[in-house]
């Protein structure tokens, strides 16, 4: 990031997720590239053995496809797909110099001995006319730097009140604690899927980084931060809608709070879901979902536990049995109907 080189080479994938690794330091230091980078993605007009070239800041930034899916391995064959692209079109956009990362060996897993063999076998021909830094793979560490402020949303705001109320603070009680206020305002406010550790939503792992940089940013903390972003948001909508959450967060948190150990909020959320999604479901059902979600999660959890985890829920009418023995959510009724555009 800190190269002379008029042309920065960034490693991304063909979704649009500039989420890790020298992507998401890209993002941070050049957002408009991110955004023309992201329609790219959208519109179909970038792929693995294409390239997306962008100019901000001074620098011509060509954003080289390791990976196909975001959260897929790179493949070699990609590479060499994207360094036949780039020999042809370094004379074609007159780049004097160039600085290479090593092309999806971090978090797409490829061995450095053989991407070095096509970088060299590709760019050796042009080494007379164009200046070349080939940066390898480095086991250091190094701090973000955030180019401008994300944009700040109730939803950053939402986020920001879990962090006080919660006395042990993690990712994963992040993301539990909003699946809870989903289910506690009876709304779709955060999209979740089934994931590894239970319901799980992306876009709060997008929004806790977007928090992180707008600290980073202004130099503060949470709280300073928190105070910071109501100031910049101040509305009636925006008030409207923390109020009409307050309640499910408060509820969210505390019942987050009453469970002990990550290994038994992971069960019961877990649990939770599967009666979202499945609605009218006996016992018996419930369990075989659960056993059937993962062989992971099926031999970390006992039927045993599983039935604590519908108890505990029935106990706390978040969950409700009917007469033929089936159970099914609870709906909170809440005074305002709303939802986030995640």
């Amino acid at each position: 990031m800190e190269s002379n080189a008029d042309c920065l080479v960034n490693t991304v994938n063909c979704e649009g997720f500039m989420g890790k690794g020298i992507a998401y330091q890209f993002k941070l230091q050049y957002p408009n590239n991110n955004n023309d980078y992201v329609e790219a993605c959208k519109n179909g007009t970038f792929g693995i053995g294409k390239l997306h070239v962008f100019s901000e800041k001074g620098k011509i930034i060509i954003n080289f496809p390791t990976k196909d899916k975001w959260r897929a391995k790179s493949k070699i064959e990609f590479i060499e797909k994207g360094l036949i692209a780039l020999v042809k079109i370094i004379p074609e956009l007159k780049i004097s110099s160039i600085a290479i990362p090593p092309l999806g060996c971090g978090n797409g897993g490829l061995s450095w001995f053989e991407v070095k063999q096509l970088l060299m076998k590709y760019l050796q021909p042009l080494a007379n006319t164009l200046d070349i830094e080939i940066y390898e793979p480095s086991k250091g560490s190094f701090k973000s730097k955030v180019a401008e402020p994300p944009k700040i949303s109730a939803s950053h705001l939402i986020l920001m009140e879990y962090k006080p109320r919660l006395k042990k603070f993690s990712r994963l009680r992040i993301q539990k604690t909003g699946f809870f206020m989903n289910i506690f305002s009876n709304t779709e406010y955060f999209k979740f899927e089934k994931h590894k550790f239970g319901p799980h939503a992306h876009s709060i792992d997008v929004l806790i980084k977007e928090i992180k940089q707008f600290q980073e940013f202004y130099k503060v903390s949470t709280e300073e931060a928190r105070k910071l972003a109501n100031t910049m948001l101040i509305s009636e909508r925006i008030d409207r809608k923390l109020i009409s959450f307050s309640d499910s967060i408060t509820m969210a948190t505390e019942f987050v709070n009453d469970i002990g150990s990550d290994w038994e909020l992971e069960l019961i959320s877990s649990v939770c879901v599967i009666v979202k999604e499945k609605k009218d479901i006996n016992q018996y059902e419930i369990i075989s979902e659960f056993k059937n979600w993962s062989v992971e999660k099926a031999e970390k959890f006992t039927e045993q536990d599983i039935i604590s985890a519908i108890n505990r829920l029935t106990e706390k009418r978040i969950i409700q049995i009917n007469l033929m023995g089936n159970y099914y959510l609870t709906e909170y009724k809440r005074t305002f109907k709303l939802s986030c555009n995640w």
